[in-house]
């Protein structure tokens, strides 16, 4: 398949409708290069209500409308629409939804509401495709899958595909989620391809499970993927990371009044944020790959945690 071809087909698999930004996450800076790598960090904030209240639980109701998108394979979703269409019933998309409920844990410490962040960003707001729905091959909901926890594609001029590994972490402090995060990425992007390497099982399962209907997609991702082809001298490795946490910078609800004192008091606590961020990367030697850092303060990162994980046990 030729490259514009295969391109094409990757762009037209990026889901649209309404962005995570557009309400439920406000821009606090929209791209910061760290120095002396190729990391960008993004940062946003929880939004402000007229009455002076930190708008979390919209934030978590936006995601969970997001599950069946997140965890349910395309093919599956295309044929309960089918059924939609055909029998004008919506039983087929509501056994999905039920389906993607019970496919995430109910843990105190899920990092899951992290994982569907991500996914919220890398396709609507970064343009990256979804090439695999890892949560449907869960054995158990009350166990994490393991490797990523997301891997999105995107490809670009000269024939080259880049695959982006996602890791979120969601700590009360930033400096803990920073360096977890950046510690369970970096093996996915350091580590020469192999049969050891820590990405092979997601590379056995996009081989395997690649979340697209089209064959001719399928079978171009595939190639990249494959050592023995030489398309695969032309996959380049790349992150998305994504880490909530908690700031002082919220006020407690019905005095976050001025927002602009809100936004100054989160930029002045972003070079930390960045300082800690460029010191991890040169820790775990992965400053001269491509990686999307996102950043969202939040005034508890528990309270956003167990909402979420509420939401999806009733």
């Amino acid at each position: 398949m030729a490259l514009d071809n295969l391109l094409g087909l990757l762009g037209d698999t990026i889901r649209g409708g309404e962005k995570v930004t557009d309400t439920h996450l406000k821009i606090l800076n929209d791209s910061i290069l760290v120095s002396d790598s190729k990391t960008n960090v993004h940062c946003y904030r929880l939004p402000i209500d007229a009455n002076g209240r930190v708008r979390f639980k919209p934030l978590a109701e936006f995601l969970k409308h997001r599950i069946v998108d997140y965890a349910i394979p395309r093919k599956r979703i295309d044929a309960a629409k089918e059924s939609l269409n055909k029998t004008g019933s919506t039983a087929a998309l509501l056994k999905l939804q039920s389906e993607a409920k019970g496919l995430f844990t109910s843990l105190a410490k899920s990092g899951e509401g992290g994982e569907l962040l991500v996914f919220a960003l890398a396709e609507a707001v970064f343009g990256l495709s979804q090439i695999i729905c890892k949560m449907s091959l869960k054995t158990s909901s009350e166990m994490h899958y393991h490797g990523a926890d997301g891997v999105y594609a995107e490809g670009v001029e000269g024939g080259i595909l880049k695959v982006y590994w996602g890791e979120s972490k969601l700590y009360g402090d930033a400096t803990t989620a920073v360096r977890n995060c950046l510690n369970s990425l970096a093996p996915f992007l350091n580590e020469p391809d192999s049969e050891g390497a820590a990405r092979s099982r997601d590379v056995f399962l996009i081989n395997e499970f690649s979340d697209f209907e089209d064959p001719k997609l399928t079978e171009g991702l595939k190639r990249y993927f494959n050592l023995d082809d030489t398309k695969s001298l032309s996959l380049r490795h790349c992150g998305i990371a994504l880490i909530g946490f908690d700031s002082d910078a919220y006020l407690d609800d019905g005095l976050n009044d001025d927002e602009a004192a809100l936004e100054k008091k989160l930029n002045d606590q972003m070079p930390a944020w960045l300082k800690q961020i460029k010191n991890r990367i040169g820790k775990e030697g992965i400053d001269q790959y491509d990686i999307h850092f996102i950043c969202i303060p939040m005034r508890a990162v528990e309270d956003f945690r167990s909402y979420f994980i509420g939401l999806l046990e009733n």
